[in-house]
């Protein structure tokens, strides 16, 4: 590039928009708390046109400043904090800043957990720093049907949700009659040890088989993955956790799983939540305290039985028919089916 365009292009860039000098045109945005936990409050611009750069500073981490027209912050502890928005149009910014208060410490600040990583689903894409897409039929086992794609029909986001549809695409029932998605955060995050928990509502109909779960490949030759939820709509309103390793896998030590009756699942979001420790992990509906399964690291100090001191990664997937999700059948009339999810937190001491 040639050195004058460079710096011609720069000192455009520079001034692209002006400084803040109170507002030459108005600004203002709403907020709403999390209902789970309030200390996640939900900022939202009433005006950001396409063309405008919003972004967001907060008084808690001033040196920060995240561009979005939504945006969801975290605020461990109680206080009053103030939140700037900045919005540039046209070579011009407008700054509106208003106070918000928290009433009490959050749960997790209290358990002196910290927010390790998460989405909200605020922006108008998928996060691909954040996600990627496993891509393709035939390679995921279980005699699934879907082909998992990255097109929108498939995954999106919408009203700060992420939408995962399952699609029929002819009418053979058969391998690649049905597209879907499939969501992993391998090579992006991956942890071992913390907090899980993801706010989500579930398909309906046979045929659907919906999964929110972790898998490790750190552990090799050993088998590492940690159920969180599957859901097969064969099995109306009835939720399945499952942790697997190769002893369980081998059938030298009893399954390990656990189901639940939700009668809402398909209707209602509920909080999927996996509390994973150093010598247990709890998997638990709603609320940490309502625990339906715990499985404690065996007397066998070997990774063959607790494979769970090496990272894994998080996906989020709905398949089609399989041996479990198509063991009654597929309804051909339902699609499409999908899988909604609000959030995925995850925290870590």
């Amino acid at each position: 590039m040639n050195k004058l365009f460079l710096v011609l292009f720069m000192l455009v860039l520079g001034a692209a928009c002006a400084p803040a000098d109170g507002q030459t045109f108005p600004v203002s945005f709403t907020f709403e708390k999390d209902v789970d936990c309030p200390n996640f409050i939900n900022f939202k611009a009433d005006i950001c046109d396409p063309g405008d750069l919003c972004t967001w500073t907060f008084s808690d981490n001033p040196s920060k400043t995240y561009s979005s027209s939504s945006i969801t912050h975290y605020f461990p502890e109680a206080g009053s904090y103030d939140v700037t928005l900045s919005v540039c149009r046209d070579g011009q910014t407008s700054e509106k800043t208003i106070q918000v208060g928290v009433a009490e410490d959050s749960p997790y600040h209290k358990n002196g957990e910290k927010l390790l990583w998460n989405d909200e689903f605020n922006a108008s894409a998928l996060d691909l720093k954040k996600w990627n897409y496993d891509l393709g039929t035939g390679k995921w086992g279980n005699n699934e049907l879907e082909n998992y794609t990255n097109r929108a029909v498939n995954s999106h986001i919408e009203n700060g949700r992420l939408i995962i549809t399952a699609v029929k695409e002819d009418d053979r029932m058969a391998v690649g009659s049905y597209t879907s998605a499939r969501l992993t955060t391998q090579g992006k995050v991956e942890f071992h040890r913390g907090r899980v928990e993801v706010r989500a509502k579930m398909p309906s109909g046979k045929g659907t088989w919906a999964a929110i779960w972790m898998f490790g490949r750190k552990a090799a030759p050993n088998y590492s993955e940690l159920d969180i939820l599957e859901y097969v709509g064969c099995d109306k309103n009835i939720i399945y956790t499952t942790v697997h390793t190769s002893a369980t896998l081998a059938g030298e030590v009893p399954m390990v799983t656990a189901n639940k009756t939700v009668n809402d699942v398909e209707t209602e979001f509920h909080v999927y939540g996996m509390n994973w420790e150093d010598n247990r992990i709890q998997f638990y509906l709603d609320d940490p305290n309502n625990v339906y399964l715990e499985f404690e690291r065996p007397s066998q100090d070997d990774q063959h039985f607790w494979p769970f001191d090496s990272d894994e990664y998080l996906i989020l997937n709905l398949a089609v028919g399989g041996d479990w999700g198509g063991m009654r059948g597929i309804d051909n009339d339902i699609w499409p089916q999908s899988m909604e999810v609000d959030y995925v937190r995850v925290f870590q001491k």
